[in-house]
């Protein structure tokens, strides 16, 4: 069917009343002309409908100016082919980026105060409904760092072989030495001095992992004190595990990672204890929005779940869907994916034991004061709601830390610049935006499931009948809506809101009415805000 055709304009525009009215809307006219003639009120007193709300916040779309240009030229090229927000791949890239710097370098952000240095391990991700390309484009991101490990992979294994034969060659040495000593102190002579054993068996350097142990991810750290990136495709199934009873000590382990600069100790029968000194994990994943809801709804009250770990995840993002598809087929820029490579490995050869330590040059030093100035005086202020507050406290470190990472892609290594700390302080800008949509999005269930139902009703659903049964909705299963319990809470806040009434007539004696009416004022307010 065609869509329905704009009335052919008789008047002048300014003056036009059937501007906006379209073939179908003159013939729902047409058909009430008799009633409203004869002075019958169709609207059979039914209110104006009233406003739901807003569902979430508005947040910027992503200015790709925001990236140093050799992330920039990755990030576009990405999102172009695989037609997603510029905005996954963008904080997929700086948390990449965060991931193979780890403890390799840090930032000073006071010209004097030698006391504060930041670690620039970050800890994000993707808000996004299922289907939207999350995992591959978090796959396609992080290849550069996978390329670095499958080589140091090689590496390991080669030097395992040889640590391997030259042990077995050890152990002989070691086993005729025995028999030579144990000869030597029978004849009561000098006995032959031991033979070198000091063969150090050869560590697997680790930048990713996907789905360790909190145990494993201990050992890993052990043996890679840089740091290594956590990619959980779904962070909701992460979340869930550190809600477990039982398991408090991984989320303080957790907890104590986001630093960079915590040390651990894991004691275990059998296995002795591990110390690492200083446990460093960025963290990035993807978790679709019903998920997030519902962690936020049980964590970010005052009880045991509200210890900040929400608040780490200052580059978790939630944009808007990509509206205009287009179908992409061409081959990748190699010349940008060669340039991140080579960025990537640069920083990995770093040595987390000698960390390249940077400081603001005087003009981005004046930034970054004038910057913090005013964050602590927000912080300070009755404005922001507390979970903010919260969640703001920590772009202390995150402006830094973000500077200290743009300065490093692009090859500046003596000092972070004006430049670089601008884009840093951008960067908190979007991401404040961001955050205050997520939390937002605690939304009540009941009233996002009415707001839900309400854009079916002003879209035509069930119009044409005008009433409508509970089962008819929960029977679609909507989001929100699948269940009749479910669907009766989110239609009794539209019935609130006069945008719908209950039919008077009970089906079964003894139990409330299961049918509804739709209020016909809906069918001139198709532009209604919900």
């Amino acid at each position: 069917m065609s869509e329905p055709r704009a009335i052919v304009d008789c008047y002048p525009p300014q003056s036009n009343p059937y501007a906006n009215t379209t073939v179908d809307d003159l013939v729902s006219l047409v058909q009430d002309a008799p009633r409203i003639l004869a002075g019958e009120d169709i609207y059979q007193g039914w209110p104006v409908p009233e406003s739901l709300g807003t569902e979430l916040p508005n947040v910027p779309a992503f200015d790709a100016g925001l990236l140093p240009e050799v992330l920039r030229l990755l990030v576009e090229d990405v999102s172009e082919r695989m037609q997603t927000p510029l905005d996954f791949a963008a904080v997929v890239s700086v948390l990449s980026l965060a991931g193979v710097t780890g403890r390799r370098a840090r930032i000073q952000p006071k010209e004097a105060d030698t006391t504060w240095t930041v670690v620039p391990n970050l800890w994000g991700g993707i808000v996004a409904e299922p289907g939207c390309l999350k995992s591959p484009l978090i796959a396609a991101m992080t290849k550069p760092l996978a390329m670095i490990e499958g080589l140091w992979r090689v590496e390991y294994e080669s030097a395992l072989a040889s640590y391997k034969s030259e042990k077995e060659q050890q152990e002989l040495r070691e086993g005729a030495w025995k028999q030579l000593y144990t000869a030597a102190v029978k004849k009561g002579i000098e006995p032959p001095l031991r033979p070198d054993d000091s063969i150090a068996q050869p560590k697997l350097c680790r930048l990713i992992t996907q789905d360790a142990t909190p145990e494993k991810l201990h050992e890993i750290l052990h043996n890679n004190p840089a740091g290594v990136l956590v990619i959980r495709d779904e962070l909701s199934g992460w979340f869930s595990t550190l809600e477990k009873q039982g398991r408090e000590g991984e989320r303080e382990f957790f907890l104590s990672a986001w630093n960079g600069d915590t040390g651990h100790t894991i004691d275990r029968i059998g296995r002795g204890s591990v110390h690492v000194p200083a446990c460093c994990v960025s963290i990035l994943g993807g978790i679709p929005p019903a998920r997030l809801r519902s962690y936020l709804a049980d964590v970010l009250k005052d009880g045991p779940g509200n210890d900040g770990l929400m608040q780490r995840f200052q580059l978790l993002i939630y944009p808007d869907s990509t509206r205009d598809w287009r179908y992409i087929d061409r081959l990748p820029n190699h010349k940008a994916i060669e340039r991140v490579n080579r960025v990537y490995r640069t920083i990995a050869q770093m040595d987390s034991e000698c960390p390249l330590i940077l400081k603001f040059t005087p003009d981005a030093q004046a930034l970054f004061q004038g910057w913090l100035r005013l964050l602590e005086a927000r912080l300070c202020g009755d404005d922001l709601p507390p979970v903010m507050k919260a969640h703001l406290a920590k772009f202390r470190s995150l402006m830094p830390s973000l500077a200290l990472l743009f300065s490093l892609a692009d090859g500046v290594l003596h000092a972070v610049d004006l430049h670089h700390a601008q884009l840093a302080a951008d960067w908190c800008g979007y991401l404040e935006a961001h955050a205050n949509r997520i939390y937002a999005s605690r939304i009540n269930p009941a009233q996002l499931a009415a707001i839900t139902l309400s854009r079916k009703l002003v879209t035509g659903w069930k119009r044409d009948e005008g009433h409508f049964a509970l089962r008819d909705v929960y029977r679609n299963g909507w989001t929100g809506l699948g269940t009749p319990e479910e669907s009766r809470a989110a239609l009794l806040l539209l019935e609130e809101a006069a945008w719908i009434r209950r039919e008077g007539h009970d089906p079964v004696p003894g139990r409330p009415s299961e049918s509804f009416s739709i209020n016909p004022r809906l069918k001139e307010a198709t532009h209604a805000k919900h």
